[in-house]
């Protein structure tokens, strides 16, 4: 039986030279699949990128743009050509979400939209969307799961909300088109060569650094 859904080599990763974004990259290029990565270096580092390509031994393509840059963002897919998305690029802190929502909004929904703009011009049919465990607000019952209602409490979970909505109306238009959201917490971990993992300058806005450092 021949799928009739197109096979996937090429994979765009947004926010590729973050923390989760680099690690996706080095276990999608070790996966076998070719990887190109956008990043405007905001929460990234152009580091992470050249050490991913030292631990696979590979070239992978790298543009520093802003996500939301729509001009930008097509001129990468017109040349990459991507049959899926994974989408880390965004603005994460809750503390600096309550100072400016307006930045979390047009940041972290605006550049999804960008993102599924260019997706529909060039033919790419699935995108992996890095949401967070923040869309739930305050825990009606432990452990939350995917049927937990979602109420977040501050701007930057309802900034991560609206962007899983408007995923969720993009798909329903064809039977072609997948999108899937991570809900996630606290990440720990990094890659076993030690090469790639959490990297922050300054004030870390994840609890395991902070956690570290007071040790």
């Amino acid at each position: 039986m021949i799928s009739k859904y197109k096979k996937i080599n090429n994979i765009l990763i947004t926010g590729g030279a973050g923390y989760i974004g680099s690690l996706a990259c080095l276990a999608c290029v070790r996966a076998g699949y070719e990887v190109c990565i956008v990043d405007d270096l905001s929460n990234g580092y152009l580091e992470a990128v050249e050490r991913l390509k030292r631990l696979s031994n590979k070239k992978i393509k790298f543009f520093k743009n802003n996500v939301c840059d729509q001009k930008a963002i097509d001129a990468v897919f017109k040349d990459f050509m991507p049959d899926a998305v994974i989408h880390f690029a965004g603005l994460k802190s809750v503390e600096e979400s309550l100072k400016n929502p307006k930045l979390y909004h047009n940041v972290n929904v605006g550049g999804t939209h960008v993102i599924l703009k260019a997706m529909d011009k060039y033919g790419c049919k699935k995108i992996v969307f890095s949401s967070s465990a923040t869309v739930y607000g305050k825990p009606v019952y432990l452990p939350c799961d995917e049927k937990h209602p979602t109420k977040p409490i501050n701007p930057y979970g309802t900034s991560k909300l609206q962007s899983e909505i408007l995923l969720e109306d993009w798909a329903s238009v064809s039977n072609e088109r997948r999108a899937v959201a991570l809900r996630y917490f606290n990440p720990v971990g990094a890659d076993a060569s030690g090469e790639i993992g959490e990297h922050s300058d300054g004030k870390p806005n994840n609890i395991m650094p902070i956690i570290a450092q007071a040790s």
